[in-house]
Protein backbone atom coordinates (compact mmCIF):
# COMPACT_ATOMS: atom_id res chain seq x y z
CA UNK A 1 0.00 0.00 0.00
CA UNK A 2 3.27 2.39 0.95
CA UNK A 3 4.23 1.56 -2.78
CA UNK A 4 0.90 2.35 -4.04
CA UNK A 5 0.89 5.71 -2.39
CA UNK A 6 4.24 6.51 -4.33
CA UNK A 7 3.05 5.84 -8.01
CA UNK A 8 2.43 8.63 -10.16
CA UNK A 9 1.02 8.72 -13.42
CA UNK A 10 4.61 9.76 -14.59
CA UNK A 11 5.80 6.66 -12.83
CA UNK A 12 3.95 4.32 -14.69
CA UNK A 13 4.14 5.54 -18.14
CA UNK A 14 8.18 5.18 -17.92
CA UNK A 15 7.31 1.70 -16.47
CA UNK A 16 5.26 0.67 -19.00
CA UNK A 17 7.43 2.34 -21.73
CA UNK A 18 10.81 0.31 -20.10
CA UNK A 19 8.55 -2.85 -20.36
CA UNK A 20 7.43 -2.14 -23.80
CA UNK A 21 11.18 -1.52 -24.49
CA UNK A 22 12.79 -4.65 -23.40
CA UNK A 23 9.62 -6.62 -24.61
CA UNK A 24 9.65 -5.44 -27.91
CA UNK A 25 13.50 -6.38 -29.13
CA UNK A 26 13.15 -9.94 -27.48
CA UNK A 27 9.63 -10.14 -29.97
CA UNK A 28 11.44 -8.70 -33.06
CA UNK A 29 14.40 -11.22 -32.51
CA UNK A 30 12.19 -13.86 -32.41
CA UNK A 31 9.28 -13.07 -34.51
CA UNK A 32 11.19 -11.20 -37.69
CA UNK A 33 12.70 -12.86 -40.12
CA UNK A 34 13.88 -11.91 -43.87
CA UNK A 35 10.13 -13.28 -45.05
CA UNK A 36 8.79 -10.24 -42.63
CA UNK A 37 11.25 -8.01 -44.76
CA UNK A 38 9.93 -6.02 -47.25
CA UNK A 39 11.94 -6.54 -50.73
CA UNK A 40 14.29 -3.54 -51.18
CA UNK A 41 13.30 -1.99 -47.79
CA UNK A 42 17.17 -2.35 -46.61
CA UNK A 43 19.50 -0.66 -48.67
CA UNK A 44 23.20 -1.83 -49.05
CA UNK A 45 24.39 1.56 -47.04
CA UNK A 46 22.50 -0.31 -43.69
CA UNK A 47 24.77 -2.99 -44.03
CA UNK A 48 27.71 -3.52 -42.04
CA UNK A 49 30.80 -4.25 -44.05
CA UNK A 50 31.58 -8.22 -44.19
CA UNK A 51 28.57 -8.92 -42.01
CA UNK A 52 26.89 -11.15 -45.25
CA UNK A 53 29.36 -13.56 -46.27
CA UNK A 54 28.93 -16.02 -48.66
CA UNK A 55 27.89 -18.92 -47.00
CA UNK A 56 24.76 -16.92 -45.89
CA UNK A 57 23.50 -16.62 -49.71
CA UNK A 58 21.30 -18.64 -51.29
CA UNK A 59 22.45 -20.48 -54.19
CA UNK A 60 21.33 -18.71 -57.18
CA UNK A 61 19.94 -15.51 -55.55
CA UNK A 62 22.83 -13.36 -57.26
CA UNK A 63 22.67 -13.23 -60.98
CA UNK A 64 24.86 -11.04 -63.29
CA UNK A 65 22.60 -8.42 -63.37
CA UNK A 66 23.23 -7.82 -59.98
CA UNK A 67 27.03 -7.59 -59.36
CA UNK A 68 28.54 -4.06 -61.17
CA UNK A 69 30.72 -4.07 -63.84
CA UNK A 70 34.27 -4.09 -63.18
CA UNK A 71 33.45 -4.89 -59.39
CA UNK A 72 34.88 -8.82 -59.59
CA UNK A 73 38.63 -9.04 -60.60
CA UNK A 74 40.99 -12.15 -61.38
CA UNK A 75 42.52 -12.18 -57.75
CA UNK A 76 38.81 -12.57 -56.51
CA UNK A 77 38.36 -15.82 -57.93
CA UNK A 78 39.93 -18.93 -56.25
CA UNK A 79 42.43 -20.63 -58.90
CA UNK A 80 40.60 -23.24 -60.60
CA UNK A 81 36.72 -22.91 -58.93
CA UNK A 82 35.78 -21.54 -62.38
CA UNK A 83 35.82 -23.81 -65.12
CA UNK A 84 34.15 -23.55 -69.16
CA UNK A 85 30.99 -25.28 -68.78
CA UNK A 86 30.43 -22.55 -66.15
CA UNK A 87 30.90 -19.91 -68.51
CA UNK A 88 28.14 -18.79 -70.94
CA UNK A 89 30.08 -17.50 -73.86
CA UNK A 90 26.83 -15.51 -74.75
CA UNK A 91 27.38 -12.99 -72.02
CA UNK A 92 31.23 -11.86 -73.38
CA UNK A 93 31.20 -8.79 -75.13
CA UNK A 94 32.76 -8.34 -78.57
CA UNK A 95 36.05 -7.22 -77.16
CA UNK A 96 36.67 -10.30 -74.83
CA UNK A 97 36.08 -12.42 -77.28
CA UNK A 98 38.64 -10.72 -79.92
CA UNK A 99 41.10 -10.18 -77.06
CA UNK A 100 40.86 -13.84 -76.29
CA UNK A 101 41.18 -14.97 -79.72
CA UNK A 102 44.02 -12.86 -80.10
CA UNK A 103 45.77 -14.17 -77.41
CA UNK A 104 45.26 -18.40 -78.46
CA UNK A 105 46.31 -16.86 -81.59
CA UNK A 106 49.96 -15.58 -80.29
CA UNK A 107 50.20 -18.81 -78.36
CA UNK A 108 49.27 -21.20 -81.30
CA UNK A 109 51.67 -18.65 -83.24
CA UNK A 110 54.59 -19.03 -80.17
CA UNK A 111 54.41 -22.72 -80.53
CA UNK A 112 54.53 -22.81 -84.79
CA UNK A 113 57.43 -20.01 -84.49
CA UNK A 114 59.34 -22.46 -81.62
CA UNK A 115 58.36 -25.48 -83.75
CA UNK A 116 59.73 -24.15 -87.28
CA UNK A 117 62.41 -22.70 -84.93
CA UNK A 118 63.50 -26.19 -84.00
CA UNK A 119 62.84 -27.35 -87.40
CA UNK A 120 64.99 -25.19 -88.96
CA UNK A 121 67.99 -25.55 -86.45
CA UNK A 122 67.05 -29.34 -87.08
CA UNK A 123 67.51 -28.98 -90.38
CA UNK A 124 70.54 -26.46 -90.44
CA UNK A 125 72.19 -29.25 -87.77
CA UNK A 126 71.33 -31.67 -90.87
CA UNK A 127 73.03 -29.28 -93.66
CA UNK A 128 75.94 -28.90 -91.47
CA UNK A 129 76.55 -32.43 -91.02
CA UNK A 130 75.95 -33.12 -94.24
CA UNK A 131 78.28 -30.65 -95.59
CA UNK A 132 81.08 -31.54 -92.95
CA UNK A 133 80.61 -34.97 -94.44
CA UNK A 134 80.85 -34.48 -97.45
CA UNK A 135 83.58 -32.37 -97.43
CA UNK A 136 85.51 -35.15 -95.46
CA UNK A 137 84.30 -37.82 -98.07
CA UNK A 138 85.67 -35.13 -100.77
CA UNK A 139 88.75 -35.05 -98.68
CA UNK A 140 89.42 -38.63 -98.28
CA UNK A 141 89.07 -38.87 -102.27
CA UNK A 142 91.32 -36.32 -102.78
CA UNK A 143 93.72 -38.26 -100.02
CA UNK A 144 92.74 -41.35 -101.83
CA UNK A 145 93.60 -39.76 -105.58
CA UNK A 146 97.11 -38.45 -104.31
CA UNK A 147 98.76 -41.41 -104.99
CA UNK A 148 97.62 -41.66 -108.23
CA UNK A 149 97.40 -39.24 -111.50
CA UNK A 150 95.60 -40.58 -114.47
CA UNK A 151 95.88 -44.24 -113.16
CA UNK A 152 99.72 -44.19 -112.29
CA UNK A 153 100.73 -44.53 -108.71
CA UNK A 154 102.74 -42.67 -107.05
CA UNK A 155 105.89 -44.99 -107.75
CA UNK A 156 104.98 -45.30 -111.50
CA UNK A 157 105.23 -41.39 -111.38
CA UNK A 158 108.78 -41.14 -109.98
CA UNK A 159 111.36 -39.96 -112.52
CA UNK A 160 114.25 -42.79 -113.01
CA UNK A 161 116.48 -43.71 -116.30
CA UNK A 162 115.50 -46.30 -118.97
CA UNK A 163 117.37 -49.58 -119.13
CA UNK A 164 120.62 -49.50 -120.34
CA UNK A 165 121.26 -45.92 -119.18
CA UNK A 166 122.83 -44.13 -115.84
CA UNK A 167 121.95 -40.94 -114.37
CA UNK A 168 124.49 -37.90 -114.80
CA UNK A 169 124.09 -34.17 -114.83
CA UNK A 170 120.22 -34.21 -114.76
CA UNK A 171 120.23 -36.49 -118.15
CA UNK A 172 120.03 -40.31 -118.15
CA UNK A 173 123.33 -41.94 -120.65
CA UNK A 174 123.96 -44.70 -122.47
CA UNK A 175 126.17 -47.27 -120.53
CA UNK A 176 127.97 -47.99 -123.65
CA UNK A 177 129.63 -46.76 -127.17
CA UNK A 178 127.12 -47.33 -130.03
CA UNK A 179 128.39 -48.66 -133.07
CA UNK A 180 130.04 -46.20 -135.58
CA UNK A 181 127.63 -43.75 -137.97
CA UNK A 182 128.33 -40.85 -139.99
CA UNK A 183 127.82 -38.17 -137.85
CA UNK A 184 124.44 -36.69 -139.77
CA UNK A 185 123.27 -40.48 -139.24
CA UNK A 186 123.88 -40.29 -135.22
CA UNK A 187 122.09 -37.56 -134.98
CA UNK A 188 119.06 -39.10 -136.39
CA UNK A 189 119.22 -42.20 -134.73
CA UNK A 190 119.68 -40.76 -130.92
CA UNK A 191 116.47 -37.93 -132.37
CA UNK A 192 114.54 -41.28 -133.03
CA UNK A 193 114.77 -42.91 -129.81
CA UNK A 194 113.83 -39.90 -127.70
CA UNK A 195 117.17 -38.26 -126.90
CA UNK A 196 120.17 -36.15 -128.91
CA UNK A 197 124.08 -36.23 -128.94
CA UNK A 198 125.31 -34.42 -125.98
CA UNK A 199 127.59 -31.35 -126.19
CA UNK A 200 131.26 -31.58 -125.82
CA UNK A 201 131.18 -29.94 -122.38
CA UNK A 202 128.69 -32.69 -121.32
CA UNK A 203 130.67 -35.18 -122.46
CA UNK A 204 133.92 -34.11 -121.18
CA UNK A 205 132.45 -33.97 -117.63
CA UNK A 206 130.60 -37.46 -118.43
CA UNK A 207 133.86 -39.07 -119.09
CA UNK A 208 135.36 -37.41 -116.17
CA UNK A 209 133.00 -38.34 -113.80
CA UNK A 210 132.84 -42.00 -115.01
CA UNK A 211 136.03 -43.13 -115.14
CA UNK A 212 134.91 -47.15 -115.20
CA UNK A 213 134.05 -46.27 -118.74
CA UNK A 214 136.50 -46.70 -120.84
CA UNK A 215 136.61 -44.98 -124.34
CA UNK A 216 138.84 -46.05 -125.75
CA UNK A 217 138.41 -43.80 -129.05
CA UNK A 218 136.59 -40.51 -129.95
CA UNK A 219 133.00 -40.08 -130.22
CA UNK A 220 130.96 -38.08 -131.46
CA UNK A 221 128.95 -34.88 -129.81
CA UNK A 222 126.32 -33.01 -130.66
CA UNK A 223 128.48 -29.70 -131.39
CA UNK A 224 130.21 -28.06 -134.54
CA UNK A 225 133.72 -26.82 -134.87
CA UNK A 226 133.19 -25.57 -138.35
CA UNK A 227 132.06 -26.20 -141.59
CA UNK A 228 134.72 -26.60 -144.42
CA UNK A 229 133.23 -26.99 -147.53
CA UNK A 230 130.43 -29.93 -148.35
CA UNK A 231 131.14 -31.59 -145.11
CA UNK A 232 131.39 -30.04 -140.96
CA UNK A 233 133.97 -30.55 -138.55
CA UNK A 234 132.44 -31.99 -135.31
CA UNK A 235 133.64 -31.89 -132.01
CA UNK A 236 135.07 -35.30 -130.38
CA UNK A 237 135.93 -36.16 -126.92
CA UNK A 238 138.08 -39.26 -125.82
CA UNK A 239 139.75 -40.22 -122.98
CA UNK A 240 143.38 -38.41 -124.20
CA UNK A 241 140.50 -35.11 -124.72
CA UNK A 242 139.02 -32.91 -126.89
CA UNK A 243 139.28 -32.97 -130.73
CA UNK A 244 137.20 -32.98 -134.06
CA UNK A 245 136.64 -35.02 -137.24
CA UNK A 246 135.21 -34.61 -140.43
CA UNK A 247 131.56 -35.36 -140.23
CA UNK A 248 132.29 -38.03 -142.99
CA UNK A 249 134.23 -40.20 -141.18
CA UNK A 250 131.58 -42.77 -139.17
CA UNK A 251 132.74 -42.55 -135.10
CA UNK A 252 131.18 -43.99 -132.01
CA UNK A 253 128.83 -42.48 -129.81
CA UNK A 254 126.15 -42.29 -126.95
CA UNK A 255 122.88 -40.60 -126.54
CA UNK A 256 121.32 -38.80 -123.86
CA UNK A 257 117.93 -38.67 -122.91
CA UNK A 258 115.91 -37.28 -120.24
CA UNK A 259 114.12 -39.23 -117.19
CA UNK A 260 111.04 -40.46 -117.88
CA UNK A 261 108.43 -42.73 -115.57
Amino acid sequence: MRLLRHLSFTNVIAMLALFLALGGAAYAGTKINGSSIKNGSIGGGKLKNETITGNKLKKGTLTGAQIANASITGTQIAPGSIDASQINLSTLGAVPLAQAAQTAAKADSATKADSATSATTATNATNADNAMHAESADSASTAGEADALNGETAAQLTLSCRAHTEFYGGMCWDETNRPEKLWIAALRTCADTGGRLPTISELIAFILFDTSNEFGEEVWSGDLADVVGPTEEVLTSAETGRGKQNGVNPLGYRCVFPQSN
